[in-house]
């Protein structure tokens, strides 16, 4: 006979850990003049906990850290922190942004950089395998020169074509360094993939050009991750990855999104941006997964105004018809219902807003299927 899981435990799992089914990375900024940069974290004891402790609790699995020259100016720093990550489950791939690396003449610097911040730092007598760097993350932007939007877009090509010849070099120093198989991603946005005829910007000469750049930097690359920045639904951003998806690294193509919250930002508030998430993370993980820019846009969105989880107590009807949430509610909140079949993927089935205080009932249903609920508050801008 079908049992729901509708027990005390069913509530109390809104202060359990994150569930294991997600895979998000985050990028890791310095940013020196904030609280939540790299810069000021690490190296800081108290923070670094801290951090961690938040990234565990929201699932994250990647984390993409710029960290400048510390690997080289102070290796026990970089090597603690590192430790602290894969102590729980966390990669800690190395950040590198410099958009200028594109140009050949600048690919010496940029390979020296990488030997004496990654390989060498992971090479260090003594160095243990959990102080060590998973891998290079590569946001080298070529749309980010000052002059990209005076190129014609024969040009841009052009660049793109730098952009590849950056990725080969950079694999190739590896293998001379001896390490073939060290793990390169990359940050691409989601339009190089548009052909001129569909108002691409890129002067692709033809979709065999286009499909030979990308099977080209795949040889490179162990994946990359698409930078749909600029999609405020969801129904826009799988659009604009769609051919990524279909085409790319296969396993190894991720999809990130901002986690800027506010009237004026991607996301008007924390439920709209948590929903956004739940939904990519239900129709790409694990094998796309889901990126965020950036921990100090999360951080910040979640101390202007967190969502609150609500008390909640459960009357049962019948195991056929269902039942009852109940819970007090407050005036001019909204209250979102979730339902999961795993605490992973959870899906919202309600959104109501309370018009006084007492207590609330939201009837839930079985359908001959097993499941957990929680319901979260907040208030209307």
């Amino acid at each position: 006979m079908f049992k729901p899981l509708l027990t005390a435990t069913l509530f109390l799992a809104l202060s359990l850990p994150a569930a294991e089914c997600k895979h998000r990375g985050v990028w890791f900024w310095q940013d020196a003049g904030n609280p939540y940069g790299a810069a000021n974290i690490v190296g800081n004891a108290v923070l670094e906990n801290q951090t961690v402790t938040f990234l565990t609790g929201k699932s994250v699995k990647r984390v993409y850290g710029s960290y400048g020259t510390q690997p080289v100016t102070s290796p026990s720093v970089s090597a603690t922190w590192n430790a602290k990550l894969h102590a729980t489950g966390i990669q800690s791939q190395f950040l590198m942004s410099e958009t200028t690396s594109i140009f050949p003449s600048n690919h010496l610097t940029l390979l020296t950089k990488i030997s004496l911040r990654v390989l060498n730092f992971n090479s260090t007598p003594g160095r243990t395998v959990p102080e060590e760097f998973d891998a290079l993350h590569l946001d080298i932007e070529p749309q980010a020169l000052p002059n990209w939007s005076a190129l014609t877009s024969s040009e841009k090509r052009d660049h793109l074509l730098l952009l590849r010849d950056t990725y080969a070099a950079i694999r190739q120093h590896l293998v001379t360094q001896g390490v073939p198989a060290f793990p390169v991603y990359a940050d691409l946005p989601v339009w190089f993939d548009r052909l001129p005829v569909d108002g691409g910007q890129i002067g692709w000469t033809n979709a065999a050009d286009r499909n030979q750049w990308f099977t080209n930097i795949a040889a490179n690359l162990t994946g990359y991750t698409l930078m749909a920045f600029d999609q405020s639904s969801f129904s826009a951003i799988s659009n604009s990855v769609s051919w990524e998806l279909t085409n790319g690294i296969s396993t190894q193509v991720r999809v990130a999104v901002e986690s800027d919250v506010g009237v004026t930002n991607t996301w008007t508030n924390m439920p709209a941006f948590n929903a956004m998430l739940e939904a990519f993370e239900t129709a790409y993980d694990p094998t796309h997964a889901v990126d965020l820019q950036s921990y100090v846009k999360w951080r910040e969105a979640i101390a202007a105004g967190p969502v609150i989880p609500v008390a909640v107590a459960f009357s049962l009807v019948s195991p056929l018809l269902g039942g009852e949430i109940v819970f007090e509610a407050k005036p001019t909140a909204t209250y979102l219902v979730f339902h999961s079949f795993n605490l992973c993927h959870w899906q919202e089935i309600l959104r109501i807003k309370s018009q006084q205080s007492g207590p609330m009932a939201v009837p839930v249903r079985f359908d001959n299927s097993q499941g957990f609920w929680r319901i979260e508050s907040f208030i209307e801008p």
